[in-house]
């Protein structure tokens, strides 16, 4: 069934190339409510995307909790570039 939503948004993933692509400020809060709204909007009718923000928004409160060790910056980027690289592959 996810699958057929997840087509709804054409065979390429485009849309969700575009939400991967903006995520980080998302999740920070920085775009812009419209921009909010449609990612919103597409994750109603998008399982993997709508999961994947809620494993993100995780990953992120973990991170920043005293709880969770820092990354270096250096580090942290060169993770993010790698998980683009490995997420690119699978949409």
């Amino acid at each position: 069934m996810s699958d057929e939503r997840h087509h709804h948004h054409g065979e390429d993933g485009g849309e969700c190339r575009q939400l991967v692509d903006r995520l980080s400020e998302y999740i920070d809060g920085e775009l812009p409510v419209d921009l909010c709204a449609r990612i919103e909007e597409h994750c109603k009718d998008c399982r993997p995307c709508e999961a994947f923000i809620e494993s993100l928004r995780r990953t992120v409160r973990l991170i920043e909790s005293d709880e969770a060790p820092r990354l270096p910056d250096e580090a942290r980027a060169e993770l993010l570039a790698a998980w683009r690289r490995v997420d690119d592959s699978h949409l």
